[in-house]
C-alpha cells in the first residue's frame, strides 16, 4: 500500500536510489528504456513522474489564490498557503481568501507523452511479462493517461487527443493538434478507463497504485461529470465558434450515455467487495476513513511522509493542522484557520434548530455544548467539524470560538444577522459586545468580569487568521493521534483519493438521473437505497423519497431541479465537504452563476450569552461563565467577502500560450 508515496518520493527525488524508500533503481535518464520496461521496479521508476503530477485535487491543491494549482514536480516548493487557494472557499463550503472559481492554465501533454511512449514501446518487452502482468502495466498507463485528460476536459471542454508519440523533428503541420470535439474526450477518457476496468491488476494490495478498481472510480466520477455536462449545459446559452465545432458542448441526447457508464462503474465495485468505514461509534468510524491508511472504504489513496524523512522540497507532506486549527496550546503553531467552516454547508446537517419557526427568533440553550452534545446533531457533523466546548482529539484542548455577549436580545434572529459585513447595523449596536483580543473579560453595564470572548474566538483586532470568526474550525482529516508540533510541512495524512463514500454518491445522482430520463420510478427508488446508506454510517435519519416531488429548480435557476435530485445534491455535500468535490459539482451542474449572482456572503454560526437572562440551572457558587443564556447566530462573516462565480468559468479559457503556439486551437467561447 506504500507504493504511490514510494513513487512520488522517488519523482521528487529525480529517481535517485534510496533504501529508506524500498527503490533500488537508477535516475530516470541514466537507464534506458530497455532496463525500464523489463521489470515492476523498473516500470514504477518510469511512472513515478505520472503518478506524481496526477491532477488530484488534495491537502497542497489551490484552486485561486498565490498558490493555485496541482502541486507537480515542475511547481516545486512547498504549498504551504494551499488553504489561503482553497477550493472550498471558492464553493463557500468555508470561508477563505480565494473567493472565485479562477481557474489556471492546465495542460499536461508532456505526461501524456509519457504514457503514449509506454504504451507504444512496452510491447518490445512482452516476452518478460506473463500476458495478465503486461496487460495489467498496459491498463495502469490508460488510467493514467484518462486521469490527466479528466483533468482537461472537465475544464476545457474538448483539447486535442493525442493517443501516439509526436516525433518533434516532424513538420509543425504534423504537431499542431486541433481540439477534438468534447463528446469525443470524454468517450476517450471512457475507453481508457474501460480497457483499465478490464486489465489493470485486480490485486487490492497495493492502495496507493492504479488497478481496475482506481479505473472503476474514476469511471464513475468522470461520466458523472460529462453526464451533467451533457444534461445541462444546453441552459447555458452560450454560443461562438467553440460551441458550433462541440467543442465546449454536448447535445442533451447523450446524457443518459454517461450517466449509465457511471452507473455501471459503481456497481462494478461494489460487486468487488468495497463497503463503507463502519463501527459502533459512529462519529469515530467516519473520522477514521481520513485517518487510517488503509480502510475496506478506500480505493486509492495518496500518502504523505514525515518532513523529517521526505525531501524538503517537494510537495509530499502538508500543512492541514496548522491552516485548519486555532492557535492555541498543542493547537496550531502557525497561521491559524485560514480556512474556517461556512454555515451555508454546515447547516445541511441534522442538528438542534438554532430559530424558533413560529417566531424567527433566537433558540435559547442552556450550556453552549447543547448544540453538539444533545443527541440531535448527527455524529458525521462532529466529525467533520470542531464546536465550542469539544476537545480537539490530539491536544486534548478544550475550544472556545464564543464571539461575544448580548446585554439583551429582545428581537428576531434577522435583527441581528443583517446581509452587511459582520452583519453590523444599529441593532448589534445597541445590544452586541465584542472585545479585540481572543478570552476577553471585562465590565459590561451592571455585570463585572463578564467573559466576552472565547480564547479561540472572534476578536476584532486578529485579522482574518489564527482565531476563528465563523465559530467552528475544520476537524475532517485533523490528526486525532500521537504528537505534532503543528506547524508547517509536519502533517503526513494520507489523501483518499477514491473513497466508497463517494462511489455510493455517484450511484445515487447516476440512478436517480437516469430514473428521470427514461420514466423509471425503480432507479430513482434505488438512488435513496445508497444515500440513507451513507446517511445509517454518518448516524443520520433515513429520507424517504418523495413520491411527487415540486420542481424547486426552475424559479431559481431557469431550469427543472426536483426536491429528490435536491436532497441527493445536499447530501452529496454533507458527505463530502472540505474533499475538494464542491466547486466541480456545482460547475457541472451549471447552477454556481446562480447561487453566487453578484457575489454573496458567507456565514458564521456564532454563540453568544444573553447578559440579562439567566440560565435557570445555574445557582450562586456555579461557574460565572456559565450564568447566562445561549444563542447561535448564522453572520454574516466578519470579513465581508463576497463569493463570485462567472458564467464564462464553466469553461476555462484554452492557455495563452498554446494558442499562441497552435492556430488550430480554437478559443472557448465567452471570454
Amino acid at each position: 500500500m506504500k507504493t504511490l508515496k514510494y513513487i512520488f518520493v522517488a519523482a521528487a527525488l529525480g529517481l535517485t536510489a534510496t533504501s529508506c524508500y524500498d527503490l533500488d533503481l537508477e535516475p530516470k535518464g541514466l537507464v534506458y528504456e530497455n532496463v525500464l520496461f523489463q521489470s515492476d521496479n523498473g516500470i514504477k521508476k518510469y511512472l513515478a513522474s505520472a503518478y506524481h503530477d496526477l491532477p488530484i485535487e488534495d491537502f497542497n491543491y489551490g484552486q485561486n489564490g498565490d498558490q493555485k494549482g496541482y502541486a507537480t514536480s515542475s511547481k516545486g516548493g512547498n504549498q504551504w498557503q494551499a488553504q489561503k487557494s482553497s477550493a472550498a472557499s471558492c464553493a463557500a463550503e468555508a470561508a477563505g481568501r480565494a473567493t472565485s472559481y479562477g481557474g489556471f492554465d492546465y495542460w499536461p501533454y508532456d505526461r501524456i507523452r509519457e504514457l503514449n511512449n509506454m504504451l507504444e514501446k512496452l510491447p518490445e518487452y512482452q516476452s518478460n511479462f506473463t500476458e495478465d502482468v503486461y496487460n495489467s502495466y498496459l491498463g495502469e498507463a490508460r488510467f493514467l493517461r484518462a486521469f490527466y485528460y479528466f483533468g482537461m476536459v472537465k475544464r476545457y471542454g474538448g483539447v486535442p487527443i493525442v493517443e501516439k508519440v509526436l516525433d518533434p523533428k516532424a513538420p509543425l503541420e504534423e504537431l499542431q493538434q486541433p481540439r477534438n470535439t468534447e463528446y469525443d474526450c470524454w468517450k476517450f477518457i471512457y475507453e481508457d478507463l474501460k480497457f483499465a476496468m478490464e486489465n489493470a491488476t485486480a490485486s487490492k494490495d497495493e492502495v496507493g497504485r492504479a488497478n481496475r478498481y482506481a479505473a472503476a472510480a474514476l469511471m464513475s466520477r468522470a461520466m458523472l461529470y460529462a453526464g451533467s455536462v451533457a444534461k445541462y449545459n444546453q441552459y447555458l446559452a452560450v454560443t461562438g465558434p467553440a460551441v458550433n465545432a462541440g467543442l465546449m458542448c454536448m447535445t442533451a441526447d447523450h446524457a443518459q450515455e454517461f450517466f449509465q457508464y457511471a452507473y455501471d462503474a459503481c456497481k462494478f465495485l461494489k460487486d468487488a467487495g468495497f463497503r463503507l468505514h463502519t463501527g459502533a461509534d459512529k462519529e469515530k468510524a467516519y473520522t477514521e476513513v481520513f485517518l487510517n491508511p488503509n480502510t475496506v472504504e478506500d480505493i486509492m489513496v495518496k500518502q504523505y511522509g514525515p518532513n523529517t524523512s521526505t525531501p524538503f522540497d517537494t510537495n509530499l507532506f502538508h500543512c492541514w493542522d496548522c491552516m485548519v486549527l486555532p492557535k492555541g496550546v498543542g493547537l496550531s503553531g502557525d497561521v491559524g484557520v485560514a480556512l474556517q467552516p461556512a454555515w451555508e454547508i454546515m447547516g445541511l446537517y441534522e442538528m438542534p434548530a438554532i430559530i424558533d419557526p413560529e417566531t424567527g427568533n433566537p433558540i435559547r440553550f442552556k450550556s453552549v455544548t447543547e448544540l453538539w452534545n444533545n443527541g440531535e446533531m448527527e455524529p458525521r457533523c462532529r466529525a467533520n467539524y470542531y464546536f465550542t466546548g469539544m476537545k480537539e482529539s490530539m491536544s486534548g484542548t478544550e475550544l472556545d470560538f464564543q464571539a461575544g455577549v448580548y446585554t439583551s436580545y429582545p428581537g428576531t434572529v434577522a435583527d441581528g444577522t443583517a446581509e452587511t459585513q459582520g452583519s453590523v447595523n444599529d441593532y448589534t449596536a445597541q445590544f452586541r459586545v465584542r472585545a479585540a483580543q481572543p478570552g476577553t473579560r471585562k465590565d459590561v453595564g451592571g455585570h463585572a468580569n463578564v467573559k466576552i470572548n472565547g480564547i479561540h474566538g472572534l476578536a476584532e483586532g486578529t485579522g482574518d487568521e489564527g482565531y476563528s470568526r465563523m465559530g467552528a474550525c475544520i476537524r475532517k482529516y485533523v490528526q486525532a493521534e500521537g504528537t505534532n508540533a503543528r506547524v508547517f510541512f509536519t502533517n503526513s495524512q494520507p489523501w483518499k483519493v477514491f473513497r466508497y463514500g463517494e462511489i455510493l454518491l455517484n450511484w445515487a445522482e447516476a440512478a436517480y438521473e437516469l430514473g428521470l430520463i427514461t420514466g423509471s420510478d425503480d432507479l430513482k427508488a434505488e438512488a435513496f437505497e445508497h444515500i440513507n446508506e451513507i446517511r445509517d454510517r454518518a448516524g443520520a435519519h433515513p429520507h424517504a423519497m418523495v413520491t411527487n416531488p415540486a420542481d424547486i429548480g426552475s424559479e431559481i435557476y431557469g431550469f427543472p431541479i426536483d426536491k429528490n435530485l435536491q436532497y441527493i445534491r445536499d447530501e452529496r455535500a454533507r458527505e463530502l465537504v472540505f474533499e475538494n468535490h464542491r466547486v466541480f459539482d456545482i460547475r457541472r451542474w451549471r447552477v454556481a452563476d446562480i447561487m453566487f449572482m453578484d457575489g454573496v456572503y458567507t456565514h458564521g454560526l456564532l454563540a453568544y450569552q444573553v447578559l440579562d437572562e439567566i440560565n435557570p440551572d445555574w445557582k450562586e457558587g456555579d461557574d460565572p461563565d456559565k450564568k447566562y443564556m445561549w444563542i447561535f447566530l448564522p453572520e454574516v462573516e466578519r470579513e465581508g467577502r463576497r463569493v463570485n462565480f462567472n458564467k464564462k468559468d464553466y469553461y476555462d479559457q484554452i492557455p495563452g500560450g498554446e494558442i499562441n503556439k497552435n492556430p488550430l486551437l480554437v478559443r472557448n467561447d465567452g471570454h
